[in-house]
């Protein structure tokens, strides 16, 4: 580490860091606009002046090529380290790619960063190498979704182990003095009432997030536990990367960028700024004129007109491409901006044939807000995942099933419904206002009974005296109630059936409902893979032989799937970052199929509008991000053929 740092003398050390949260340098600053006017132009802000006095970077200079050489050196693993790659059938990773260079010299010198790399470019390896880089780091954090850690623990530690210098495991069968220790913890688990204090009990000096647009909602327990920890503990240096940082606004990393790089963040650090940038930056109908934002824009920096975009759209795309610009330019922050591969991406629709009239009838009623079998929703959430169910032929009830041989109570499941509703919303209220402790459902319900118990609590634990409680304490396990599926049609699961049984081409079935995906394998005599640690160990062993069904849930981040090169999408997503993930399985560097080949259905309004949302996200994420959007750099074809 001395002689990497001697590499880097810029690099930043725990006592060189700034420690103080970053809004805190911005308090002395005057002109900021308290609110914002809808609709109303950019406006002047020092967090603005803040962004365009940032420093530019130009990395041929920042980080020499010896430099990165040497760093390089530093990091291989030792001669007569054992390598699987040949029983992995993988090609040996023996030298790091241009981007990882970059990212792990750039992580070392600004002591964080902020890595919109795209996908199939190496982000595992850069994840594992950052706590060896990283200046008088002794105790690492990597964050990852759960579908990903039986892959990193069982093969790619071991794959990259057998070339690289890796950190110690936490939990790990060796310990090599000297290194640091990096403890491997899933956003599930972060997610947990056991994750409320998890950090503080490991209290690493780097977190690194991969995939890091899963904290990008600030309200969730999650995100909440997370930068309450970085918060109180600001000399803790943070790496986030994912592909797709922004998956439909820039608010989505904002908070991210400023505990990564501080007052170097190229966005605003105060919520109010951030909020008047995303309205003219982000896709909407409703936008808010650039106004101040084009002082980023290059003047003589052109963008080719397209065709039907008129002279708004135009400036809009300007700004969005000036923004991303000077953000990719930033000290901190590593971008990429091509794609991993080059071989052809064709995305066709497929034809399942005539949709049932009588499902086209409930959709209609679902969207006018009742289930079809009478039940009024709530919100236009329900409305519309009914819909997607009722599209693939089935429908979500719950059902109360007899107890012992007696049925349950009418009257009572009426007042365990009202008691039910009653406890959330003061349930919801409470979550606004988190807390160690009190920001999830489940930790709430354990506050709740604390602070009504008999004898009262006298303990450490907060309580939290709900007016509600005890009324839905005394029924709220006095109904049991299942979920069950009820199907109207078979048309869709036939008809994936037929596509997953073409003779020669095998391909994955995405499927957003495991009903759906247990009832299509079932009828092709596919294996389905759905959630949990086995099946995520258990796909990426398939030989790509056979076709199989998978949830786009569990499997459509972060596995690889190049033993396949077709894929049907049942349930189309209507978020761009979840198109290029999925099918970032396939169209990824170590793909030997000359194409690879996306069919996806549209036989309703609703799949077709969440299709159009979907590459409108897309078209965001390239403006703002830079990497190409698969579903941008596609070829679209015909309506599929029928086998």
């Amino acid at each position: 580490m001395k002689l990497l740092h001697r590499l880097n003398p810029g690099a930043a050390t725990l006592a060189e860091r700034p420690v103080t949260a970053a809004p805190a340098a911005l308090a002395k600053l005057t002109g900021d606009r308290a609110t914002i006017a809808k609709g109303q132009p950019v406006g002047w802000s020092p967090d603005l002046a803040r962004v365009l006095s940032l420093k530019r970077k130009n990395p041929a200079f920042t980080h020499r090529a010896l430099s990165l050489v040497m760093m390089e050196g530093t990091l291989r693993a030792p001669s007569g380290t054992r390598c699987i790659c040949e029983s992995l059938r993988k090609r040996c990773p023996t030298s790091l790619l241009p981007v990882q260079r970059l990212a792990l010299s750039e992580a070392a010198r600004t002591g964080g960063g902020l890595f919109p790399i795209g996908v199939g470019h190496g982000k595992t390896l850069i994840d594992l190498l950052l706590p060896l880089v990283m200046p008088e780091c002794k105790v690492a954090v990597l964050l990852l979704p759960s579908n990903l850690r039986a892959q990193l623990i069982d093969v790619d530690w071991h794959y990259y182990g057998g070339h690289w210098r890796l950190p110690n495991l936490a939990g790990g069968r060796w310990f090599r003095p000297g290194l640091p220790v990096l403890h491997v913890i899933t956003y599930e688990k972060f997610s947990t009432q056991e994750g409320t204090d998890l950090l503080t009990r490991i209290r690493p000096d780097l977190i690194i997030c991969d995939e890091a647009h899963k904290l990008k909602d600030r309200k969730s327990a999650r995100t909440g536990r997370f930068l309450r920890y970085l918060e109180l503990n600001p000399e803790t240096r943070l790496v986030a990367q994912s592909g797709t940082l922004a998956t439909r606004t820039v608010k989505d990393y904002a908070h991210l960028a400023e505990y990564a790089l501080r007052d170097g963040s190229p966005l605003p650090l105060k919520h109010h700024v951030v909020e008047e940038w995303a309205a003219a930056l982000d896709p909407g109908h409703t936008v808010a004129p650039p106004g101040e934002l084009l002082k980023l824009v290059d003047p003589y920096q052109q963008l080719a007109p397209l065709e039907g975009e008129n002279e708004a759209e135009r400036e809009r795309r300007r700004v969005r491409d000036a923004y991303r610009r000077w953000r990719n330019a930033t000290p901190g922050v590593v971008a990429t901006d091509e794609s991993a591969v080059g071989m052809p991406l064709v995305i066709r629709t497929r034809d399942p044939g005539k949709v049932p009239d009588e499902l086209l009838a409930h959709i209609q009623t679902a969207l006018g807000g009742q289930r079809p079998d009478g039940e009024e929703f709530v919100d236009e959430l329900q409305r519309v995942v009914c819909a997607r169910q009722l599209a693939s032929g089935f429908f979500h009830r719950w059902r109360y099933p007899a107890i012992q041989g007696t049925p349950q109570d009418p009257e009572l499941i009426l007042r365990w419904f009202s008691r039910r509703q009653e406890f959330n919303r003061e349930l919801r209220e409470r979550l606004k206002r988190p807390a160690e402790h009190l920001d999830s459902p489940g930790l709430l319900v354990r506050a709740a009974i604390r602070a009504h118990q008999s004898p009262p609590y006298d303990g450490d634990l907060p309580t939290w005296r709900a007016h509600s409680w005890p009324a839905w304490g005394e029924i709220h396990k006095r109904v049991v109630h299942v979920t069950e599926a009820v199907w109207l049609s078979d048309f869709i699961v036939n008809d994936a059936a037929k596509w997953a049984l073409r003779k020669g081409q095998p391909g994955i079935v995405w499927v957003e409902f495991p009903e759906l995906g247990e009832r299509i394998a079932k009828a092709a005599g596919v294996p389905f893979y759905g959630g949990g640690p086995e099946a995520s160990a258990t796909v990426i062993r398939e030989s790509g032989k056979r076709s199989i069904v998978a949830s786009l849930r569990a499997h459509g981040t972060g596995k690889n799937l190049t033993m396949f090169s077709r894929m049907l999408f049942v349930n189309p997503p209507a978020d761009g970052a979840a198109w290029e993930q999925a099918i970032g399985r396939c169209h990824r560097q170590g793909q030997l199929a000359d194409e690879v080949e996306v069919e996806l259905y549209q036989h309703t309004d609703e799949l077709v509008g969440a299709f159009q949302r979907a590459r409108d996200f897309a078209r965001f994420i390239e403006e703002t991000e830079g990497t190409p959007q698969k579903l941008n750099l596609a070829a679209y074809g015909c309506a599929a053929p029928q086998p």
